[in-house]
Formats: C-alpha cells, sequence, structure tokens
C-alpha cells in the first residue's frame, strides 16, 4: 500500500492498494482521476472504472449514504458448493465441541481434503468472516493427524457461514 500524505494538515489523503498486477487507488473523488493520469505516464495501464470486485471481495460503494460494504457472498456460495456443503442445514455456532487428538485405535481421515477445507476458509476468515477465526484457528491444529470427529467439526464452519452467507 502506497500513502500520500497531507502534510500540513496531518491526514492521509490517498493510498494506492497493489497486489501483482492489481491496482487499486483509493482517494476523494477529485484525486482519483489525477493519480491515474500520473501513473498512466509510467505504466502501461487499463481503467477498469469504480471497484466492484477485488481479490474475491465484493464491494458496493454507496456515494449517497457515504458506505462501503465488503463482503464475500460468492465465495463462500462457490466454497461451499466446492465441498458439497451448499445445501447444508444452518447453525448459530461454528464450533460446539470439544475436540481431542486422534486415538492410536482411530481412523484417521484424509488430511488433503481436511487441509483444502481450511484454506478456503483462512481466506475468508482473514478478509471478512472474522466470526470463524477461533473455530479455524483451534481446528488447523490437526491438519496432520485428524480423525473423523475433526471433520464433521469442520463441516459445522461451514454450515455457520450457509446460516449467514450475505453477512
Amino acid at each position: 500500500m502506497f500513502v500520500l500524505h497531507d502534510k500540513d494538515r496531518g491526514r492521509v489523503v490517498a493510498a494506492v492498494v497493489l497486489y501483482i498486477d492489481d491496482l487499486l487507488p483509493i482517494a476523494n473523488e477529485g484525486l482519483i482521476g489525477p493519480i491515474k493520469d500520473q501513473m498512466k505516464k509510467r505504466f502501461r495501464m487499463h481503467d477498469l472504472g469504480s471497484v466492484s470486485f477485488y481479490l474475491g471481495m465484493n464491494i458496493e460503494c454507496n456515494r449517497e449514504h457515504h458506505t462501503i460494504d465488503i463482503h464475500q457472498h460468492i465465495y463462500i456460495r462457490t466454497i461451499s458448493a466446492k465441498f458439497r456443503m451448499d445445501e447444508s442445514r444452518s447453525i448459530a455456532s461454528p464450533i460446539a465441541m470439544k475436540l481431542h487428538k486422534r486415538k492410536p485405535d482411530e481412523a484417521a481421515c484424509d488430511p488433503i481434503i481436511y487441509q483444502s477445507m481450511i484454506g478456503s476458509f483462512k481466506y475468508a476468515m482473514i478478509a471478512t468472516r472474522r466470526d470463524i477465526a477461533y473455530a479455524i484457528g483451534v481446528l488447523s491444529r490437526y491438519n496432520y493427524d485428524l480423525s473423523h470427529e475433526h471433520m464433521i467439526a469442520l463441516k459445522r464452519v461451514f454450515r455457520k457461514l450457509n446460516s449467514r452467507k450475505d453477512w
């Protein structure tokens, strides 16, 4: 993130978020144009207009009410469908059981699917869904030595997301 400060007033007046080859200038309406013009002089770039989707997040700006809503409805629906959890019942709490290490006589589950689910959740958790952070933190501890109980607990997080897809 690159930031432009107004030293006289002691505040930030503009910022440019850079992720690989995606630039997102953030400033008052009057500054966006000059920032883009300066950048076009130095770099080859395309202006795609106002942002509505950035790095898997939907961004909705309401200029009349001066609000910005950031959500991942599409991403959550996509990962729910990918792991066949899109039709699961909703629940209120993402984790309700005390988990234990897998016992030696217990059958182990395939860690690849579990780890893939955890990774998908981590992106949602970091970007917009802090409500699942504790559950994902606890479940991440069992990435390599997991039982059927751990998989059930992880699927519970999907059910929590399904209760509030449009949050």
